[in-house]
């Protein structure tokens, strides 16, 4: 028993486990990581080359502190490595003016973030690849790009394993309980003993901590790379910005541009179909294209060309689709954090620096109110 007690063991190294494991390791906590699979895997929420970060955050001013820190952190990260772990660009929402714009522009002024606003004919005459609607505005956020899901969790756990952390992959967790000071957890192959535990497991959450009864979804999600039929050039990040697009019908659609000649990336922003942790088929299909090439045909014509490759990954939704990040009711050894509905992980490398500080200090300096589990027991 001795040689398997640990300061912390994180149950999930996908984004979240990958970078707290990482944080706490830096702190010279005794960290034990366990995965079900081998990260960064094609199996959850955090694959696909890329994902954008971005600051004038319409989803709720509360996340903006936290993703400002996690620019910090990624160009730390970046200065740190071979690896590129974000690039800058810029990004462009568009929509009609309703609350998606309105939100972001409510971030925007109340942390300071450099926004421009566009008509439609100013985006078309900026951008001529993109047909929005007369009636569709634009915010142009300059600093909005890409982070790499796949290289940042593999550095994650490279750097966590020579600051001495250990990671176990392939290796499922069966239960937990408490046993006196210590937590035992239980997994298809051994036993192991902690004093505190971070469930990080994004989709597979509710089968670990059963007894909250987390009222969250599985959604999933089908990401798409297209080579354009012309004009191949502007669709380079250094010549397009990512877009995000709030449609009249209430559908949202983002895109991504080349990044390391990987294509243009397509995909839908929820609307997917629900389904359980274990029953995704990781394949796209006609119905899925369908709908992406529809958006590409009347918003971004010369975009819809040969697809390139597809990949299926999943939401973890709450019903407001804000975050988990607080202590398990009434004891604060047990750390929840996740699920993320679909927009966390810009904020990977901050999170990871929170859950450190939850288990360190028993508190962080961030307001994490909205992302408590207790409004989740109201709903």
């Amino acid at each position: 028993m001795k040689k398997n007690i640990y300061d912390v063991i994180i149950i999930g190294l996908g984004a979240m486990g990958s970078a707290a494991s990482y944080y706490l390791s830096k702190n010279g906590v005794k960290v034990l990581g366990l995965d079900t699979y081998e990260p960064p895997h094609k199996l959850g929420s955090s694959h696909g080359h890329t994902r954008v970060i971005r600051e004038a955050y319409h989803e709720g001013t509360s996340y903006v502190p936290i993703v400002k820190r996690a620019y910090e952190l990624w160009n730390e990260l970046d200065h740190e490595i071979e690896d590129k772990l974000i690039l800058e660009y810029g990004g462009m929402y568009l929509g009609d003016d309703g609350k998606y714009l309105s939100d972001a522009k409510k971030s925007a002024k109340k942390y300071d973030i450099p926004i421009k606003e566009f008509s439609s004919k100013e985006i078309k005459e900026k951008y001529n690849i993109l047909n929005p609607p007369n009636n569709f505005k634009g915010l142009l956020e300059n600093r909005s790009g890409a982070v790499f899901p796949e290289k940042a969790i593999s550095n994650f756990l490279s750097k966590s394993i020579n600051n001495g952390s250990s990671h176990n992959y392939n290796e499922k967790v069966i239960g937990w309980e408490k046993q006196s000071k210590f937590y035992k957890v239980e997994t298809d192959k051994n036993n192991y003993f902690a004093e505190k535990l971070i469930f990080s497991s994004g989709a597979w959450i509710k089968n670990l901590v059963p007894s909250l009864k987390l009222p969250v979804k599985i959604e999933r999600q089908v990401l798409f790379w297209f080579d354009p039929i012309k004009d191949k050039d502007k669709f380079h990040y250094s010549n397009m910005p990512n877009t995000g697009w709030d449609l009249d019908n209430g559908m949202e659609f983002y895109t991504q541009p080349n990044i390391e000649n990987k294509g243009f990336k397509v995909a839908m922003h929820h609307n997917g179909k629900f389904i359980s942790e274990n029953d995704l088929n990781r394949e796209s299909n006609a119905d899925d294209l369908s709908i992406v090439k529809n958006f590409l045909e009347e918003y971004i014509p010369s975009a819809n060309g040969k697809l390139i490759d597809s990949r299926v990954c999943v939401y973890t939704n709450t019903p407001d689709l804000d975050f988990i990040i607080d202590f398990y009711p009434n004891d604060e050894n047990l750390i929840i954090c996740s699920p993320c509905s679909g927009h966390g992980f810009k904020f990977t490398p901050a999170i990871g620096e929170i859950c450190s500080e939850l288990v360190i200090n028993n508190g962080t300096n961030y307001d994490l109110s909205e992302f408590s589990i207790k409004r989740l027991m109201k709903q």
